[in-house]
């Protein structure tokens, strides 16, 4: 699939360095790998945002005087 996008000058020149570099073999390569580093870098952080969420719920519940079936600690986790 062909994308366009338009990039303000010095981000060109900043490509084509990293190219000219030998980093990588075309401009392509260079936005194809940039924007996979992106995703990886929210979903990383997406899932830090759920493990503390998460982590919350466990430390509430450990602290309560309940004791929790499988179920209900499901429920409480929201898993």
């Amino acid at each position: 699939m062909a994308v366009s996008v338009d990039l303000p000058e010095g981000l060109q020149k900043e490509i084509d360095s990293q190219i000219d570099q030998g980093m990588y073999q075309s401009k392509s390569e260079l936005i194809r790998d940039a924007i996979r580093r992106l995703l990886e870098e929210r979903n990383k952080i997406d899932h830090r945002k759920l493990s503390t969420k998460a982590q919350r719920r466990i430390d509430r519940a450990r602290n309560s005087d309940k004791e929790y079936s499988a179920e209900e600690m499901r429920e409480v986790l929201e898993i």
